[in-house]
């Protein structure tokens, strides 16, 4: 959502109350290859979403911020927005380049912006074979690495608490699931044949509860307006009322058949 100069919005995100350069930047998706919003602080790369749920606002001080939109940042790893960039480089030339060269592949000019965050972190060497040369290191894809990498990522996400009734085939499935989302289709493709994913899984014995967010659920509720819903039962109240008082004021009554039965002899 595009904000105007001047508005207030609610973000959460690491590291905002920490003292340091936080630049906002635009990188391409890895999965669509859309430009996408990131939050560059604290030394962490950050993706950025928004969510909004009809009929909200927030509360501010004594103010009421009439969006009730939320901006949410969370930390991803720079690598799996290098990934596309490293099988770019390879299938155009299978040599070994320095970083910088494979950055500049990139269609947004904020990807030099993640050379430090690779070069810090040294993770390149996980997901390519490096070669040194007159103080300068150079990378080439390699996807045995990628893969272990990815097994490794799998094994960090797959027992998450809060979800249950999942055996560990369900879990193992949407731990890929997850990892899926920032791989294109066909590193997805590989990644669900080297775990060996049935294409239908089957269902799991005890469903995991639907978390309470309308946002996630694929049914729409209907959304019913309080006054009307207060209007509708003050009716329902009268109603109610009416036909009790109908119903203590016709029991001491005859009904009308009664005046037209024959008298008893």
């Amino acid at each position: 959502m595009q904000c105007k100069p001047g508005d207030t919005r609610v973000f959460i995100g690491k590291g905002l109350a920490e003292d340091g350069d936080k630049q906002f930047i635009t990188l391409r998706d890895p999965k669509s290859g859309q430009p996408a919003a990131y939050l560059l602080a604290g030394g962490c790369l950050q993706e950025i979403n928004w969510f909004k749920q009809q009929y909200s606002s927030w509360f501010i001080g004594e103010r009421v911020l009439q969006d009730g939109g939320l901006y949410v940042a969370t930390p991803v790893d720079p690598l799996l927005l290098v990934l596309p960039l490293l099988e770019r480089a390879r299938a155009q030339q299978n040599v070994f380049q320095d970083l910088e060269q494979i950055l500049s592949m990139a269609a947004s000019p904020s990807a030099h912006l993640l050379a430090p965050l690779l070069e810090a972190s040294g993770q390149l060497t996980c997901l390519c074979d490096a070669k040194a040369a007159g103080g300068q290191s150079y990378y080439r894809l390699n996807d045995d690495k990628r893969g272990a990498l990815q097994q490794e990522i799998l094994i960090a996400l797959a027992p998450i608490p809060y979800i249950s009734g999942m055996d560990e085939l369900g879990l193992t499935a949407y731990a890929a699931g997850l990892l899926g989302e920032y791989l294109a289709q066909h590193w997805q493709d590989r990644l669900a044949k080297a775990l060996d994913l049935p294409d239908e899984l089957p269902a799991p014995a005890h469903a995991p509860p639907s978390a309470d967010y309308s946002a996630q659920s694929t049914e729409k509720k209907p959304r019913v307006d309080p006054k009307e819903a207060a209007k509708a039962k003050a009716a329902e109240a009268r109603q109610a009322a009416k036909a009790a008082k109908l119903a203590k004021e016709a029991s001491g009554m005859r009904k009308l058949s009664a005046f037209f039965q024959p008298k008893a002899k």
